[in-house]
């Protein structure tokens, strides 16, 4: 008789601690099941270095016209880069005072010291090779979402350390303002969820590779501070 009260109890322990696990196990297979269902661009990586440690903007290109089974070098679409041969001139603490226009093409070499091509001029080289591109500015990035959404890698001007990236400017010999905040990187989107964005990064860091993954509103606030600069490849 004395028994019978502690036998309840644990029975109701046992029930609660039951009961317990399988939540714990419907939760865990609720995320395996976001994750698996997130549907990403079979997008083949491909690394820029060593050939073009400043040809990003290239190799992304690569990539994303391999995803159409268009298999074109990364150094033969620098060669076809447009220029901007402006040599550059430094201030005394060796920040840049002076260089080229990237709207104009490519900023400095990409087989070296480089910086950046912007989308218009580098959907001249895409135009070549695949009709129907779209070279974006100051979209709102669910604009970005629904050409990933409907297969279409798009490529995002983005920071090499997936941070926020560091304020940089320069004149060109015209005088006409550059914004191109460091460290600049070109990525491809592959796949965007509520909480993720994926895309492939062709640098060889420690947070490189194929269908990284960054948090969303992360992504969002580089996406933004970058310029909101994209290239979609139709």
């Amino acid at each position: 008789m004395i028994k019978q009260p502690f036998q309840t109890k644990s029975i109701f322990a046992k029930f609660a601690s039951a009961m317990t696990l399988i939540f714990i196990c419907l939760a865990v297979k609720s995320r395996v099941k976001s994750l698996s269902s997130t549907k990403l661009l079979n997008v083949p990586l491909i690394k820029q270095r060593p050939e073009l440690p400043s040809g990003c903007e290239v190799t992304a290109l690569a990539m994303a016209l391999r995803y159409y089974g268009i298999d074109v070098n990364k150094t033969t679409l620098a060669n076809q880069m447009p220029r901007d041969n402006t040599p550059v001139k430094r201030n005394q603490d060796g920040t840049i005072k002076i260089w080229g226009d990237p709207e104009v093409g490519f900023v400095g070499d990409p087989y070296d010291n480089g910086i950046t091509i912007n989308p218009n001029p580098l959907k001249k080289v895409l135009d070549n090779y695949r009709q129907g591109g779209l070279a974006l500015y100051g979209k709102d990035f669910n604009v970005i979402e629904g050409y990933v959404k409907n297969k279409k890698p798009t490529l995002i001007w983005f920071t090499i350390t997936h941070e926020m990236p560091i304020k940089r400017t320069w004149e060109t010999p015209n005088g006409k303002i550059i914004f191109a905040p460091r460290p600049l990187h070109c990525i491809v989107v592959t796949g965007v969820d509520r909480k993720y964005v994926y895309f492939n990064d062709c640098e060889s860091t420690k947070v490189s590779g194929q269908n990284v993954r960054v948090p969303k509103n992360e992504f969002i606030q580089i996406y933004n501070a970058m310029g909101k600069r994209a290239l979609v490849v139709n």
